[in-house]
């Protein structure tokens, strides 16, 4: 970047401090604006709300952790399920000035207390299945407020909401035409006024390449991440669509919700848990689903449980945005093919919210994947920038493979007690993902694996990523995982670890087809054999895996990522110089 010039009047210009604007406010305006509309729907607990009771239900958290001694960039630690009082939660901890601090509810208490000592919590909200954290962190010393998800202040009784029946009532006969509340007395006033640099969310990374650190959000790069959502992947939502939770809160679904509130579309909780290829299309039918967020595992579960006879112009879905991992070329064309052009595919870390690149509808099935078998993830979303650079730090020309960094508003303001990890991270004033890439001619992105990932086998780099986008094109191959360990021929080598796919009665294995079905048709002695063949057909000598190891069920994370790490581990043991 170059100096400034010392010619400029604007040569010692510094922005003027002004007061922010608490992205709370956008729930307020869309209460006053549309105060009878359905905003969140979770029939698991009983609770329809409008905006209004929404708008008012914030207010009462809000206050109610203002007298708990919650003041401005104070932690409120949010564990718990999803349920309506997380999302009532998000928006009344933003109200009050504090910081939502929402990790995975899956991890275990060890890794959660482990969290709670990053962010040290003024309060907590959690639900009674984390009863046993609530104790543990007690016994660290933690004196703060807790309060209990399905027990927070709601803001006063309310009327009832009009429901829009065509298109939200989920068809239970059970099931009464009207809100849930409970009466409390009236809140206090809150005082919600902030600086536009306080921080509002601490966004956590997956803690794949150690603890997890907490990605700085404030209320001016919270604000521009939902209108980005808002531009990019629901610009025509309104109050007469619907918009299916199906992932956790805690993370990217949690944004995704707030987003929202912007064409003051509902947010309906998935009903009953975990969502199935038996669940999805009742719910989404039911509740007039138009937008839903999800990953490719459950985007293929949607599409296996679309029922036969129906085509793409039968559903109500108009944007099935998806993210957090890959998805293969011949699921991608299978999904257009049965719904239609609904699809979004968007990709970015925790540190962008996602909000790096999108693939919109008209991409999907046009851009052609790249001689390696990779498909593109889009071009550049609204307001960001995307910049290839090599080990300097020097920007690379179209073409050309290097680290993919990021500038723009959505980028996270840094980690929190973290100068170490800023410095590396932030290196040059470009946010630096760890991903490795390259822009084609038109400016879409191309990613061809992780810097972590890279190994270094007979001083050549390999990218395990090439390597797995070819074991995923057999048939009998779910999921695959390339590591590198230790050799001390080699220096390292590639070890695959595969995860067989069911395949259906008279699938011809390895050319093709649907990855569910009938019983596995070849042996693990000649699956192994056909995907080394596969690969010394496709790559260059160095990149074949020496070893190829077939697992019943791969390991992930808590975040549901493919667990790299611990395989990365288990396979070398005992291995080069602890032989």
């Amino acid at each position: 970047m170059r100096a400034v010039s010392q010619t400029s009047p604007a040569k010692d210009f510094t922005p003027t401090p002004r007061r922010g604007v608490n992205v709370s406010h956008f729930l307020t305006q869309t209460a006053r604006r549309l105060p009878d509309r359905l905003a969140v729907v979770d029939d698991d607990h009983g609770q329809r709300w409008t905006w209004a009771e929404l708008d008012a239900r914030a207010e009462a958290l809000a206050a109610a952790l203002q007298a708990g001694g919650v003041d401005r960039r104070d932690t409120v630690l949010l564990v718990s399920a999803n349920h309506a009082e997380v999302i009532q939660s998000f928006w009344g901890i933003l109200r009050s000035g504090g910081v939502i601090a929402p990790p995975n509810a899956a991890l275990s208490t060890e890794e959660l207390l482990g969290i709670s000592a990053e962010v040290a919590p003024a309060a907590v909200i959690a639900d009674r299945a984390h009863s046993d954290f609530v104790t543990a962190l007690k016994d660290t010393g933690f004196t703060g407020p807790v309060l209990w998800i399905g027990e927070l202040p709601t803001g006063g009784t309310s009327p009832s909401a009009r429901l829009d029946v065509d298109s939200i009532l989920y068809e239970e006969s059970s099931r009464r035409e009207g809100v849930l509340s409970a009466e409390v007395s009236d809140a206090e006033a809150v005082d919600s006024a902030v600086d536009e640099d306080d921080p509002c969310w601490y966004f956590f990374t997956s803690g794949s390449t150690g603890r997890p650190k907490a990605a700085t959000f404030t209320h001016r790069h919270l604000g521009a991440v939902l209108m980005n959502h808002r531009c990019d992947l629901f610009p025509n939502e309104d109050e007469t669509g619907a918009s299916l939770v199906l992932a956790p809160l805690s993370h990217g679904a949690g944004i995704h919700m707030l987003g929202q509130v912007f064409g003051g579309t509902p947010s309906v909780i998935h009903p009953g848990g975990k969502p199935s290829v038996e669940s999805l299309w009742p719910a989404i039918d039911a509740y007039g689903i138009t937008n839903a967020f999800t990953v490719p595992t459950i985007l293929n579960r949607i599409v296996a449980g679309f029922p036969d006879g129906r085509g793409p112009e039968d559903h109500t879905l108009e944007r099935v945005i998806y993210a957090g991992a890959p998805m293969l070329a011949t699921d991608q064309a299978r999904a257009l093919e049965r719904l239609g052009p609904c699809l979004v595919q968007y990709f970015g870390l925790a540190e962008v919210t996602g909000a790096i690149t999108i693939l919109r509808p008209e991409d999907h099935g046009v851009i052609p994947v790249d001689d390696a078998g990779i498909g593109t993830c889009g071009r550049a979303r609204t307001g960001v920038e995307i910049a290839i650079v090599d080990e300097t730090g020097t920007q690379l020309p179209a073409g050309v493979q290097g680290e993919v960094c990021v500038a723009g508003p959505t980028v996270c303001a840094g980690y929190l007690g973290r100068p170490d990890a800023n410095a590396e991270s932030f290196a040059g004033g470009l946010f630096h993902t760890g991903d490795v890439g390259y822009l084609d001619d038109r400016g879409y992105l191309f990613l061809t694996g992780r810097k972590s990932d890279m190994y270094i086998s007979g001083g050549s780099n390999v990218y395990p990523r090439e390597i797995e986008e070819l074991l995923l094109t057999d048939t009998e191959v779910a999921q695959a995982v390339v590591v590198g360990v230790p050799d001390a021929q080699w220096g390292e080598i590639g070890v695959a670890v595969i995860e067989r796919a069911t395949v259906p009665a008279g699938a011809d294995a390895g050319h093709g087809g649907d990855r569910a079905g009938a019983a596995n048709t070849s042996s693990v002695a000649d699956l192994s054999e056909r995907l080394t063949a596969l690969c010394k057909s496709g790559l260059a000598a160095y990149k074949v895996p020496k070893e190829i190891h077939i697992v019943e069920q791969m390991p992930v994370t808590a975040y549901g990522k493919l667990a790299r790490k611990e395989l990365k581990a288990e396979y070398s043991q005992g291995r080069g110089s602890a032989r």
